[in-house]
């Protein structure tokens, strides 16, 4: 989901040196670090390899969040990239942007058009003789990032004009402390306040000391990139009242607004969102900010001291040139088709009455903000619930990080065992962070669902941004540890298709979209299901899809999951053509929901070049219709249902091109043959595969939403064209040997460097691109050939020391929702899950210890030790593998066989053994 190519050089870690040493700067004692959340650095991922810029970074959200919650409060900014472009911040957050507002609701991670940076407040000094409030162009400005710190439940950040930001924030709800510069003060400085070509008539004076909030509806995260505008978010209407403050406030009573406000567009191309707020001001005691009138024309006899409100002309692209008038008027609403903004200003001045309990900082000024999808009384009722003014804001700062320790943080422990890696800040701040950032999406927006009534019957989640990114490590990752928010997830999903018809692929805005490929909510069920309830395949990779074995492989972990339902939602997704919504970026739409191309899929058994995506969904069809026939046989549906999606699961072949192949320059490999063949490929309508502007390792022109394949080069998307049966694959691409010899090339860096174009979110010069999700499994694809096991652990260790760490360029592109952090965290464990299988690959552990808690939440909780015994520097290869005491002699599990477990030991060494002899995986077509 990004659109920036990320060259990062292969930086040679290999943790021996800078992440398994033992120097005291890389050590952290108990004293000092005495918390989980202590090892959690919000500002990891924030920016990418050039640096000071965000550009091809993680775009990770580094303000104040509980987890999963709707509340994401930070700073939104504009920054400017090569050639004076703009760059879109998707978090908002960008390490050198000019800050253009303190905004509620934010996403993680994500690329494409942004979402959200909505319900915003922007903090002001001083006398306002150079800003017009339409263009933030003339009060947007840059910050210290010396002063800026990101810690787990607070945000702290300081304009380059003094004024303190600092942000907390619970379930709905979020606190902004400002604390504007406190100086002298001067009658002499005074100025006059020009707006709109008429001169404020005022009898109060304005101060270079005053301090101003401007409330702003029209502002958010706008796209900044001339190709995709067209969807950018933007205001649509809204109403704004200011008000007296709440004398329930024990702090000094200042002032308080409330409205509601309508946008459209962002990535999913939302028709239109309605968010309703509720906010309040307060002066702490021993603060010295009153009310002033100087910038508010009075109108009529009703006004709020120090407060006014404000239209103008709005254009997003083109802000209006003429200052806004601020006038005293209580109330202003615009609607659709006037194109008229709205804000307000609530201004105060700064008495020469020291104040003692504040000690120096004493201008200080308060604001709580509530936020809902469903009415003002909500919004402001979440504010007396969760940050009442008896509750501080050090209180709430500290309730967040007892959130996050309680219920993420602590589903890994590493256990002290006076190794070298128990004892490693670097390695536990790259764990404990990542663990963070898998638990800010999706969003739990449950009884905040303006379209169906939302409870704890019916759960509901927004923000799938998108399972495209997230159903390969995200989605598992939260099966095992996360396991009754998952279960409330997963039924989520289920009832966005019973109440709207079709299950989201995407979803942000309370709105589907956007189809990136196949519909991948199918494979989360599937994988829910076969984890959970009944596997309809045997573990042994003898069995095949004509196995009657029906192996009972979870505890039931996953309650109250409507499974018939969740079966009708497959089915629809697998039968049934959307509605084809037109989309600037794909000439044939249909990327709101459901399977666009299903017409040509049902009819041809692939995808032509008549549709866009054609290979990725020509390949991504299948594997949710593996998932379909899992559940179908799993419930003892119909032998016909069972035997079509059986069938269907692998037309993946006829997207398969047995004669498309590439040559590389493999010099110093052990790869001698440089010819690979047998690669997915764009078919013609007749039947024929195309070859013009086809190359398997180049992006030709691009891999975006208009080409053959999306965001991947046909090389990585071959290797992971059907996970459900490797068998095939290995054998399409020349058997177990020439399977290896592709996967060592897909490592050799400078071998994607050839040709022009590229893969989104590029990392590397390797055919392996360690930032995009199609390439996750392929370190660890060694494991369906017996006895390459230390390849994985080789190649899994390179991937981990190059392209991942504690600084806050530490991952190799977008975050993707959690994705990459996912990623890392199974590789830190030493498992894969295999995304719809109850299947787990193994790689090795990366610390010596390890306590993993199962099924949170559940009632079935258990932990799982997994130890690495003898790890070290110079003794990363497994030697034997022992479940339970019982040696392994295959590098994978059966769900089953991990959940049920206590204990999974690796006894580790010096140098690589071929201990994993024995079967190899289950795969549909069973093993010759």
């Amino acid at each position: 989901m990004v659109s920036h190519r990320r060259r990062r050089s292969t930086k040679p870690l290999a943790l021996a040196s800078s992440i398994l040493a033992l120097s005291c700067s890389h050590l952290i004692s108990a004293a000092e670090a005495a918390r989980l959340s202590d090892y959690v650095d919000l500002l990891i991922g924030t920016e990418g390899p050039t640096p000071g810029s965000g550009i091809a970074g993680g775009n990770t959200f580094p303000g104040a969040a509980r987890p999963w919650q709707m509340a994401k409060v930070g700073i939104d900014t504009s920054y400017m990239g090569l050639g004076d472009l703009a760059i879109d911040c998707n978090a908002g957050y960008s390490p050198l942007g000019n800050v253009t507002g303190v905004s509620m609701m934010h996403v993680t991670g994500t690329g494409g058009n942004p979402t959200y940076g909505l319900i915003s407040q922007m903090p002001l000094l001083g006398t306002l003789s150079s800003v017009n409030l339409a263009d933030n162009n003339t009060y947007s400005q840059n910050r210290s990032l010396v002063s800026e710190t990101a810690a787990v439940g607070v945000f702290s950040t300081t304009l380059l004009d003094g004024i303190k930001i600092d942000v907390t924030a619970s379930n709905h709800t979020g606190i902004i402390r400002y604390t504007f510069p406190s100086s002298s003060l001067s009658t002499s400085n005074v100025s006059t306040f020009e707006t709109m070509g008429t001169t404020a008539s005022t009898t109060s004076q304005m101060n270079a000391n005053d301090a101003h909030i401007f409330i702003d509806l029209t502002h958010v995260l706008p796209a900044q990139n001339p190709t995709t505008q067209s969807y950018t978010q933007q205001f649509i209407r809204g109403d704004l009242h200011v008000r007296p403050g709440s004398s329930s406030n024990s702090s000094t009573s200042s002032s308080s607004y409330y409205g509601s406000v309508t946008y459209a567009g962002g990535w999913v191309n939302a028709e239109e969102a309605k968010y309703f707020f509720c906010a309040n001001f307060s002066v702490p005691s021993g603060s010295k900010l009153v009310p002033t009138n100087a910038y508010v024309q009075p109108v009529g006899f009703n006004r709020v001291e120090g407060a006014g409100t404000l239209s103008w002309p709005f254009d997003l692209f083109a802000p209006a040139s003429d200052r806004p008038l601020v006038q005293s008027s209580m109330d202003i609403r615009s609607g659709p088709g006037n194109r008229m903004g709205l804000g307000a200003l609530f201004s105060w001045a700064q008495t020469t009455t020291e104040g003692s309990a504040l000690g120096n900082a004493t201008a200080v000024l308060e604001s709580r903000v509530g936020i809902s999808h469903m009415s003002v009384e909500s919004a402001c009722g979440y504010i007396e619930r969760e940050i009442p003014s008896t509750t501080t804001f050090e209180d709430v700062v500290e309730q967040v990080k007892q959130d996050w320790e309680s219920n993420v943080l602590s589903a890994v422990e590493v256990v002290d065992d006076g190794s070298e890696t128990s004892q490693n800040s670097t390695l536990k701040k790259m764990l404990y962070t990542a663990l963070y950032q898998t638990a800010l999406m999706p969003t739990d927006k449950t009884g905040e669902n303006p379209i169906w009534t939302s409870n704890e019957s019916y759960p509901y989640y927004d923000d799938h941004y998108t399972l495209w990114d997230t159903y390969r490590t995200l989605l598992p990752l939260y099966h095992l540890l996360f396991t009754n928010t998952y279960s409330r997830v997963v039924r989520g999903l289920i009832n966005i298709f019973s109440f709207e018809g079709f299950l989201p692929a995407g979803r942000a805005a309370n709105w589907n979209g956007r189809v990136q490929g196949g519909t991948h909510a199918d494979l989360v069920l599937g994988d829910a299901f076969v984890k959970s309830v009944l596997s309809p395949v045997a573990p042994s990779s003898n069995n095949n899809a004509t196995s009657t074995n029906i192996t009972t492989t979870g505890l039931g972990e996953l309650g109250d999951i409507d499974w018939d339902e969740a079966y009708r939602a497959m089915v629809k997704d697998a039968e049934v053509l959307p509605v084809r919504n037109a989309d600037s970026v794909a000439f044939d739409g249909a990327t709101k929901e459901g399977r666009g191309a299903l017409d040509d899929y049902l009819h041809l058994k692939y995808i032509t070049r008549n549709h866009t995506r054609s290979i990725s969904r020509g390949l991504e069809y299948p594997q949710d219709d593996f998932a379909l026939w899992a559940v179908a046989k799993g419930l003892n549906r119909s032998a016909e249902a069972q035997a079509r999606y059986l069938d269907r699961a692998g037309w993946w072949e006829n997207q398969w091109n047995p004669e498309g192949n590439t040559s590389l320059a493999v010099n110093g490999s052990e790869s001698a043959n440089t010819t690979f063949t047998g690669f997915a490929g764009p078919r013609n309508a007749d039947g024929s595969f195309n070859f013009t502007n086809y190359n398997p390792v180049v992006c030709i022109p691009s891999c975006g939403w208009g080409d053959d394949i999306y965001e991947a080069r046909v090389w990585e998307t071959s290797f992971t064209a059907a996970p459900h049966d490797m068998s095939r694959v290995i054998h399409l691409m020349g058997g177990d040997e020439a399977f290896v010899r592709r996967l060592d090339a897909s490592f050799i860096p400078g071998l994607a460097d050839a040709g022009t174009g590229d893969a989104n979110n590029d990392a590397g010069t390797a055919l392996f691109n360690p930032g995009n999700e199609p390439s996750f499994p392929m370190p660890f694809l060694y494991n369906y050939v017996p006895g390459h096991h230390w390849k994985t652990v080789n190649q899994t260790r390179a991937v981990v020391d190059a392209f991942y760490s504690d600084a806050r360029d530490g991952y190799p592109g977008n975050t993707d929702a959690g994705a990459l952090p996912s990623w890392l965290v199974w590789n830190l464990l030493g498992v894969y899950p295999v995304a719809g299988q109850a299947l787990y690959l193994l790689g090795a552990p990366r610390f010596s210890s390890l306590r993993v808690k199962l099924f949170a939440g559940t009632g079935l909780e258990r932990t799982l030790v997994i130890r690495a015994d003898g790890l070290a520097e110079d003794r990363v290869y497994p030697q034997r593998v022992t479940l339970d005491g019982v040696a392994l002699d295959r590098a994978w599990l059966s769900h089953g066989e991990l959940v049920g477990a206590e204990e999974l030991v690796f006894e580790m060494g010096s140098e690589p053994v071929a201990w994993d002899v024995g079967e190899r995986p289950w795969s549909l077509s069973g093993w010759s």
